[in-house]
C-alpha cells in the first residue's frame, strides 16, 4: 500500500498526527494552526508556491510547469533556489514528459490521475514504476484501480477523500 500525502485545504487537522500520512501539501490558504501544526509534526510539509515555500521556511515544493524545451532551463533556476529541499514535479502521464522530468532529478514525480486512465495511460505508470528509480504519487480519484493505487509510492489526496479511501479499504479487508 502506498503512504498518503494530504493536501490541507482547510482549517480540519484531525490527520496531522495520523502515521499513514507521510507528508503535507499546504498553501497560503491554509489557517495559521493547521499550517504551525503541520510544520510541528515529524512529517514533510511541502507547497506549490515557491515565495509561500521561502516565507514560511517549509521543507520544499512542488513544480508544475508545462514540460517543454524551457522546462530544463526553468527546473534548474528552481533548483538554485530550493538547494537542500525537496522538490516533486507534476508531469502528464505521457513516456516523454517522464523521461525529461526524471532527468530533473525531483525527490518524486506526481502524475495527474484525476481522471479515468485510459489504458495508454495504466501502460505509463506500468513503464514508470518497473523503469525508475525515482518515486512517484497518484492523484486519487475513486475510479483508480486498486493496482494503481498499490504501483504508485503515494497517493495525494485531501482530507475527505482520505476518509473515504481509508473506509473503502476497511470495508475489503
Amino acid at each position: 500500500m502506498p503512504k498518503f500525502i494530504i493536501k490541507i485545504d482547510s482549517k480540519d487537522n484531525e490527520l496531522i498526527n495520523n502515521q499513514d500520512i507521510c507528508c503535507y501539501i499546504v498553501s497560503k490558504d491554509s489557517a495559521p494552526e493547521v499550517l504551525e501544526k503541520a510544520r510541528n509534526s515529524d512529517k514533510l510539509v511541502l507547497t506549490e508556491d515557491m515565495d509561500f515555500c521561502e516565507e514560511k521556511a517549509l521543507d520544499g515544493v512542488i513544480i508544475n510547469h508545462q514540460v517543454d524545451d524551457k522546462f530544463s532551463k526553468y527546473i534548474k533556476s528552481i533548483q538554485k533556489n530550493i538547494a537542500k529541499k525537496f522538490f516533486g514535479i507534476c508531469c502528464p502521464l505521457r513516456r516523454h514528459e517522464a523521461m525529461i522530468s526524471s532527468e530533473a532529478e525531483p525527490d518524486f514525480l506526481i502524475f495527474d490521475t484525476k481522471d479515468s486512465l485510459l489504458p495508454e495511460e495504466l501502460a505509463v505508470l506500468q513503464w514508470y514504476a518497473e523503469l525508475f528509480l525515482i518515486q512517484f504519487a497518484v492523484m486519487y480519484n475513486p475510479k483508480l484501480e486498486e493496482k494503481v493505487l498499490r504501483m504508485a509510492d503515494f497517493v495525494i489526496l485531501n482530507t475527505s477523500e482520505y476518509k473515504i479511501l481509508v473506509d473503502k479499504i476497511k470495508t475489503l479487508d
